[in-house]
């Protein structure tokens, strides 16, 4: 007897394709995994938000600060920091780049270099405009240069820049994309970036960032996380509530420049926006066992951990030994929980170089790599789609069946009762 004749004769059999169909279907498609930490959770660890998890030692740097009072109180000036073009200061209230009106550009660089190899840093901003008819531009740029850069022509910095440009691009100039956008690019101090195709060829990664002009709440958060092995990831604040991130882009291979300096920039064209600076913090990401010595990678956040797992053990193995309370012991994570962590984080740390490694080599992959890769992901897909039409054939050909089964008894009821 044939597999077919036998699911067509066993009403079980049926029920148990079609449940199986069922839960299929429901895993692939409804459930998410939560084995490992999103972007925003590991962003949170490196930030130190999460002390019971592991302890980075922070400092912060103070000379790349911004806050309020911005001037000096006795050079009424703008403490460490060179103030280019268009860029207004009101002492209280903000750092404008630029102001809501045509042809303005403004740009502002720290003194000093950025005296960490890993790092954190959280800007308060506020993108806004008066018009009307949600045509606003150019845009507002983050960047970590091996310079100081004078005023120039992409987003109020100078082209041919070496280091990281972080671009909030707010005009739409070449075909492709939805903006406002958020264009990263690694530049060698040879590459031009091209505006006129919104730096499409040299974009590094990116993401679609609608919500960064006029914010309900009036003000925006950027959140970058660089440690010196090359993680880097940039979380947005859209909304005000405080630590409601949403991640932008998380890499693994970004080298910033030995020297870097911070600054910020903004150009208007004939489309206008006011961008307000209104706080900066950022802290260096030492390793709290070894003094002076930055954290070196998320493999070093692992083995932290680790090892804060393995004294919680020990402190739990005196804690029953010893029959009474320890404080020590109470305040922290268990053991097993210090583990599950563990586990999410190296299960985090292979999802974001797998998503990396895919971005890569979709954008700047080699011809063979790519081909390759896009070749087994169509196969499988392909693989995919036929093992559910196949299936979607089979529970429909089931219920036929039961149809026609049951349509053939009711007539041979009644042709028994004519009878």
């Amino acid at each position: 007897m044939s597999f077919i004749t036998k699911v067509r004769a066993s009403r079980p059999l049926q029920i148990v394709i079609l449940i199986l169909f069922a839960l299929v279907t429901y895993y692939q498609f409804f459930t998410k995994s939560n084995d490992s930490y999103t972007p925003e959770e590991l962003n949170s660890l490196l930030q130190n938000k999460d002390e019971s998890t592991v302890a980075i030692k922070k400092v912060e740097l103070t000379n790349q600060g911004l806050h309020k009072p911005y001037l000096d109180s006795v050079s009424l000036k703008l403490k460490d920091w060179d103030i280019g073009g268009n860029t207004l200061i009101k002492n209280n209230d903000y750092v404008r780049l630029t102001g809501d009106n045509q042809h303005q550009v403004g740009n502002l660089f720290n003194k000093f270099p950025i005296q960490a190899e890993s790092f954190e840093m959280e800007l308060t901003f506020h993108i806004h405009s008066k018009t009307t008819n949600g045509l606003v531009g150019d845009g507002f740029a983050i960047w970590f240069l091996d310079e100081k850069s004078p005023i120039g022509d992409v987003f109020g910095s100078k082209n041919y820049f070496n280091g990281l440009g972080i671009m909030i691009d707010t005009y739409k100039n070449g075909k492709r994309g939805h903006f406002p956008f958020v264009n990263l690019m690694l530049g060698d101090g040879k590459t031009f970036y091209n505006k006129e195709t919104d730096g499409f060829e040299t974009r590094l990664a990116g993401c679609v960032a609608k919500s960064l002009l006029n914010p309900t709440s009036k003000i925006s958060k950027a959140r970058i996380v660089y440690i010196k092995d090359g993680y880097l990831s940039l979380d947005f604040n859209y909304n005000g509530i405080d630590e409601d991130w949403q991640n932008c882009v998380t890499l693994t291979n970004v080298l910033l420049p030995p020297v870097k300096y911070l600054g910020f920039s903004s150009e208007n064209g004939d489309l206008t926006e006011a961008v307000d600076l209104l706080e900066n913090k950022i802290f260096a990401l030492y390793n709290p066992d070894e003094e002076g010595v930055f954290i070196e990678s998320v493999d070093q956040l692992t083995n932290l951990i680790k090892e804060q797992a393995e004294a919680d053990q020990q402190v739990a193995e005196d804690f029953k030994k010893g029959g009474g309370r320890h404080r020590s012991f109470k305040k922290k994570k268990t053991s097993g929980e210090r583990r599950k962590s563990l586990k999410r984080l190296k299960n985090a740390e292979k999802r974001l170089k797998e998503r990396e490694r895919e971005l890569r080599i979709a954008k700047y992959g080699d011809a063979e790599t790519t081909f390759l890769s896009n070749l087994l992901n169509k196969i499988w897909k392909l693989i995919i789609w036929v093992f559910y039409i196949i299936l979607t054939i089979l529970v429909a050909w089931i219920l036929f069946s039961i149809y026609r089964v049951q349509k053939q008894q009711r007539k041979s009821k009644t042709t028994g009762l004519l009878d």
